[in-house]
């Protein structure tokens, strides 16, 4: 079985996959233009706690799946958003439960972990690369111009390679 990325940059929706138990994976970048904005340096960045731009892969089984909890995840989002009732449904108060303890104590882990990442420093380099994203119309395929990303803490003959 292949687990399908799916791209986000909304924590929101990487935090609601997380609370269901779908796979993740979190990735911390600082781009150059980030870093100058901000006179400082990736590793410096790193050791003041800067966070920078979190990329987060949600994996499923299938692009059903991930369509439908994105899907489902923008329509609570709109009906937040324009104050109107969400569709109703029984739900075992047991289930609340279980629910209210992963929203209220789980969000700590996965906050606190971002902080742990060692992130990457995005440089721009020729050419284009097709990458995955939430777009509002539920597709999400785009094409990006060419990036790389390098560790903060590789070592000088890595950077010096990828550069």
């Amino acid at each position: 079985m292949q687990l399908l990325p799916h791209f986000t940059r909304n924590t929101a929706l990487a935090v609601t996959a997380f609370l269901l138990r779908v796979p993740i994976t979190r990735k911390r970048v600082y781009t150059a233009d980030f870093l100058k904005s901000k006179n400082l340096d990736g590793k410096t960045a790193f050791k003041n706690g800067v966070l920078g731009d979190i990329f987060y892969s949600i994996h499923t089984e299938d692009d059903d799946e991930a369509k439908k909890i994105v899907n489902a995840f923008n329509d609570e989002k709109l009906a937040i958003e324009e104050g109107r009732e969400t569709a109703e449904f029984d739900v075992d108060p047991d289930v609340v439960a279980r629910i209210a303890c992963r929203v209220l104590f789980a969000r700590k882990s996965f906050f606190r972990d971002l902080l742990k990442l060692i992130p990457f420093v995005r440089i721009p380099h020729s050419g284009n690369t097709v990458k995955s994203a939430t777009a509002k119309d539920g597709s999400y395929t785009m094409t990006v111009p060419g990036f790389k990303d390098i560790r903060i803490d590789a070592d000088e003959r890595t950077k010096k390679h990828l550069s």
